[in-house]
């Protein structure tokens, strides 16, 4: 009977530490920076994934592993899709894969 006490609670304890990494794990992602951007398009494509057209605020061109934001939803840029007439309008073409 307290063998099967003592093994009841270490599970459960076990349980617990797993949840606190990943919430740990869960929250530092979600406190990396965010870059001011405007996603004017999302298309979703079977064999792509998310591709979205993104007005960049700042004109720079993005990185990959940038996270951007639209309605609560984050997304990091797993792709970016070069093209002359974007760099000039600060329009690019990005692969997104949602957090």
């Amino acid at each position: 009977m307290n063998l099967l006490f003592i093994g009841v609670i270490a599970l459960s304890l076990w349980l617990v530490y797993l949840q606190y990494k990943s919430y740990t794990r869960k929250r530092s992602r979600m406190l990396m920076p965010v870059r001011p951007a405007n996603i004017l398009k999302i298309n979703s494509y079977t064999s792509f994934g998310i591709m979205a057209t993104i007005k960049f605020k700042d004109e720079a061109s993005p990185q990959l592993g940038e996270r951007i934001q639209k309605e609560g939803d984050l997304y990091k840029i797993t792709g970016v899709i070069p093209d002359a007439a974007s760099e000039r309008d600060g329009i690019w073409d990005c692969r997104l894969e949602k957090i």
